[in-house]
C-alpha cells in the first residue's frame, strides 16, 4: 500500500518532523521566491498540499499565486488560487498573458513516475527558457553506500524523536513503492539539462536547488 499524505493528521508538523532542518529550506525558498517573483507574472507551487508555503509568501501586486495539487488540502485559503488536478496542465492556463516567473517543487517530482516526471520537466524547461526560476527540493540517494547508510541511520534517529518505531517502519515501506528517489549525481545531471543550477540547501540526503536560464541557453 502506498503512503497517503492526505490521511496524515497535522500535515505540516508531520513534514517538519520528517525532514531534518525543513524550516531552513522553507525560509530559503521563501526568500528566493520573493526575490525572483516579477510584477504581472505567475508564481506556481507544484504539489502545494495545504498551501501553507504559498500563503506564507509576501504578496507582490500583480503576481498571480497559484497552488496545484491533486487533492484540495488547503482548507479554502483565499490568498492564492488553487487548481486541483494534473500539474502538467497548469502552464496551459487560458485567458492569461502573463509569464511564469517562479516555479516551486518541494518534494513533489519524486512522487511522479519516470514518464510523467520527464514530461513535467520538459514543461518546466520551457518556462525556464522564457525566464522562470525553478526552486526544487528532493530526497536523494548517495552513491557511496556506506555514507548513505550512515545518513539513513542518523535520519531514523531524528525521526524517533517525533514518531513511534512502528510508524517509521510502516511509512518507509509504503514510501518505497510511491517515491522514486534519484542518486544525487543523476538529479543534478537532470537539472543541468534545464538550465544553470545552484545548490542552496542540504540536510542529510535532502537537497534544495535553484535552476535558472543559463547564459548560453
Amino acid at each position: 500500500m502506498k503512503f497517503d499524505f492526505n490521511e496524515v493528521k497535522n500535515f505540516e508538523e508531520h513534514i517538519e518532523l520528517s525532514i531534518p532542518n525543513y524550516l531552513t529550506l522553507d525560509k530559503i525558498f521563501r526568500e528566493i521566491s520573493h526575490e525572483y517573483a516579477q510584477p504581472e507574472s505567475i508564481l506556481v507551487d507544484l504539489g502545494c498540499s495545504t498551501g501553507r508555503f504559498i500563503s506564507s509568501l509576501e504578496k507582490i501586486e500583480g503576481v498571480d499565486y497559484i497552488g496545484v495539487d491533486e487533492v484540495d488540502m488547503t482548507d479554502r485559503r483565499k490568498d492564492f488560487s488553487f487548481v486541483r488536478g494534473d500539474a502538467e496542465n497548469i502552464f496551459k492556463l487560458k485567458g492569461s498573458n502573463k509569464n511564469v516567473s517562479v516555479i516551486i517543487s518541494m518534494f513533489f517530482l519524486q512522487f511522479l513516475g519516470s514518464n510523467k516526471r520527464n514530461r513535467m520537466l520538459q514543461i518546466i524547461k520551457e518556462q525556464i527558457d522564457k525566464g522562470a526560476v525553478f526552486l526544487v527540493a528532493e530526497k536523494v540517494f548517495l552513491k557511496d553506500s556506506r555514507l548513505q547508510q550512515t545518513l539513513h541511520r542518523l535520519h531514523i534517529q531524528e525521526k524517533r524523536k517525533g514518531f513511534k518505531d512502528k510508524d517509521i517502519l510502516d511509512k518507509d515501506k509504503q514510501l518505497s513503492i510511491s517515491m522514486y528517489c534519484k542518486y544525487e549525481s543523476e538529479l543534478e545531471k537532470e537539472l543541468h539539462c534545464l538550465g544553470e543550477v545552484s545548490k542552496v540547501w542540504q540536510s542529510f540526503n535532502f537537497m534544495g536547488y535553484v535552476v535558472k536560464k543559463g547564459h548560453s541557453a
